[in-house]
C-alpha cells in the first residue's frame, strides 16, 4: 500500500506539469501590473470560451495549444498602452519580461478561468481527457478526495515549502495514504474489490486526483513542482 501510494503522489506531481511554466512568477508585482494582469486573463478567458465552442480545448494537441495561448494573449496585450511603452522603451528585456508576465497570466487563468485548464494540460502534452472521472461515482469519489487532500495540506503551506522536494512528496504521501484508507470502501465500490492491492488502478485514481487537486490548490501543486 505504501508503495503504491507514493507511486500515485509521483503521478500526482506529474499530472500538475501543466502549471510547471507558471510556477517561477515574480514574488512581488506593483498594482498597475496586477490590474494588467486581471485584465489580460479576464480578456483571455471571454476568448477562450469561446474557442472552445468552436473545438473544444482538451482536444487540442500541445502545438495547438501553444500556438493559441500565444495568439491571444499577444492579442490581449497588444490593447494595453503601459505594456506596449515598457516593451518598446526596452527592447533587450522585452522577451524576459514578455515569459514572466505570460507565467503570471497563465496563473490567473488557472486559478480564475475554468474553461483554460484542460488548455494548459494540452500544453504540457499530457492532454486532460485521461484525468477526467468516467462517471457519477467516480466524479463523487475524485472531488471527495481532491477536495479534503486540498483542505488538510494547504494550512501545511509554509511547512511543505521549507522542505527539501523528498520529505514534501512524504508529507504529501502520508497525507494521500490517510485519504486512501479512509475512503478504501468507495475506492473498492468504484475500482473494484481488489483496488487497494491495485497499482495500476490507483495511479489511475491519483492521477484524476492530481489533476483535480491542481485546480482546487494551485499552490500546492507549485510548491510540488519546485525541484530544489
Amino acid at each position: 500500500m505504501k508503495i503504491c501510494i507514493i507511486r500515485v503522489v509521483l503521478l500526482l506531481s506529474l499530472c500538475s506539469t501543466a502549471f510547471r511554466g507558471m510556477a517561477q512568477t515574480a514574488s512581488t508585482d506593483t498594482l498597475v501590473e496586477k490590474k494588467m494582469v486581471q485584465r489580460i486573463s479576464a480578456g483571455m478567458c471571454t476568448q477562450l470560451q469561446q474557442e472552445d465552442k468552436k473545438k473544444p480545448l482538451a482536444s487540442l494537441n500541445k502545438d495547438e495549444a501553444t500556438q493559441l495561448f500565444t495568439r491571444l494573449m499577444m492579442a490581449s496585450a497588444a490593447t494595453e498602452p503601459e505594456l506596449m511603452a515598457r516593451i518598446t522603451n526596452d527592447p533587450a528585456g522585452a522577451r524576459a519580461y514578455g515569459e514572466q508576465l505570460g507565467r503570471k497570466i497563465g496563473m490567473q487563468l488557472v486559478q480564475e478561468c475554468e474553461v483554460s485548464r484542460p488548455l494548459f494540460a494540452s500544453m504540457s502534452g499530457q492532454g486532460s481527457t485521461q484525468f477526467k472521472p468516467a462517471g457519477t461515482d467516480e466524479t463523487k469519489l475524485v472531488n471527495t478526495l481532491a477536495t479534503e487532500f486540498c483542505a488538510n495540506i494547504t494550512p501545511r503551506q509554509k511547512e511543505l515549502k521549507g522542505l527539501p522536494k523528498e520529505k514534501r512528496l512524504k508529507m504529501v504521501s502520508d497525507q494521500l495514504e490517510t485519504s486512501f484508507k479512509a475512503h478504501s470502501k468507495e475506492i473498492q465500490q468504484v475500482y473494484g474489490a481488489d483496488a487497494m492491492n491495485d497499482s495500476d488502478k490507483l495511479r489511475a485514481l491519483g492521477s484524476k486526483v492530481g489533476y483535480q487537486s491542481a485546480q482546487q490548490c494551485p499552490a500546492i501543486m507549485q510548491i510540488l513542482m519546485d525541484t530544489k
